[in-house]
């Protein structure tokens, strides 16, 4: 009888555990169930109940960007009697489950590192329709880095009058380099790693001011979960740090480090490819063996150097990024206050 009462009262409280955890309105794995049903998930709970939007208000226009994991779209908001332009990603209308509980911790990563002046700033989502899961971020005028940098490769040899912004030199390099230091360095101190940095997820706006973005990968050091080996072979090998080619490797603030130095080398080529000439297939080996791409012809030699802390094999050997950005800082004073941007 005792025993039975005992029973009894377990099968109680693990019931009672459940139905408490099935009314967490921030449960993900919740939300994805209901993202499995076959009927539409209205009335829901939405995810981010502050950032909640009608997607009604949402207007979707141009493609600007489609990748592994989603859509990017040049849009408009209403609010407020106002509208203004936003940019907005959604998953692929395929998409599996997992690549929209991706989207959902994608949105989550970005709730949890809040507001920083080089981070993508955050307007709003929509999170409860089936069809409409959308991340709606402000629009940055200049699109991405690695494209930026390019038509500032083209612009040098043309005669046509050009915007002021497109004239790129090692002041610009400098500028650009240590506000993404700074917005990396933001999410480090938020014990958050990005998984996927390089100049194509990094964003300008006026007065090049430039901001992070993309964190389809981006992860909580303190709740790292498992993430699906196929999702991390969609991440473009050369910009991978060597530790993370090693199968089952957890990626870490020291493979941001080693990724950042790629994006220098990005910048200070004007958007070129890093290891030209070097296949996929011998890259690793070619690492292993102390290979480390040539210091790029308009490249000062202080970055040069910084690229080559950031290439250290052994990622402890590698500099923080608070120390980066007070490099970079102390780089960029040396030409006059005038030319910090924020």
């Amino acid at each position: 009888m005792v025993c039975l009462r005992r029973r009894r009262k377990r099968r109680r409280e693990q019931d009672n555990a459940q139905s408490i955890v099935s009314f967490v309105p921030d449960d993900i794995a919740i939300h994805m169930r209901r993202l499995e049903e076959m009927v539409p998930l209205v009335p829901a709970r939405p995810q981010f109940p502050k950032l909640e939007t009608d997607p009604g208000r949402v207007t979707l226009g141009e493609k600007i960007g489609s990748g592994a994991f989603g859509i990017v779209y040049r849009a408009t908001l209403t609010r407020n009697d106002r509208t203004e332009d936003v940019v907005v990603k959604t998953v692929k209308e395929h998409a599996s489950d997992e690549d929209k509980l991706g989207f959902l911790e994608e949105i989550r990563a970005v709730v949890d590192l809040g507001v920083h002046k080089n981070l993508l700033g955050l307007v709003g989502c929509c999170t409860v329709v089936r069809d409409h899961l959308y991340l709606i971020t402000e629009f940055m005028p200049y699109g991405d880095l690695k494209n930026f940098l390019r038509k500032c490769r083209e612009e040098e040899t043309s005669d046509e009058t050009r915007d002021d912004i497109y004239d790129f030199e090692v002041i610009q390099m400098y500028q650009v380099a240590r506000q993404i230091a700074r917005g990396m360095d933001h999410i480090a101190r938020s014990r958050y790693v990005h998984g996927d940095l390089a100049a194509r997820n990094v964003l300008v706006g006026k007065r090049l001011h430039v901001k992070i973005s993309d964190f389809g990968l981006a992860e909580d050091m303190y709740t790292r979960g498992y993430r699906r080996q196929d999702r991390l072979q969609r991440v473009p090998i050369k910009w991978m740090a060597p530790e993370r080619l090693e199968d089952g490797k957890a990626y870490t603030t020291q493979s941001d480090v080693w990724s950042f130095g790629i994006v220098l080398y990005e910048i200070c080529s004007l958007g070129g490819d890093p290891y030209p000439g070097v296949a996929v297939s011998e890259l690793k080996h070619r690492l292993q063996t102390g290979f480390r791409m040539e210091q790029p012809e308009d490249c000062p030699r202080a970055m040069y150097d910084v690229m080559q802390q950031c290439w250290r094999w052994q990622p402890i050997q590698r500099p923080s990024f608070n120390m980066l950005y007070l490099t970079l800082d102390k780089h960029l004073a040396f030409y006059g206050p005038e030319y910090f941007l924020n």
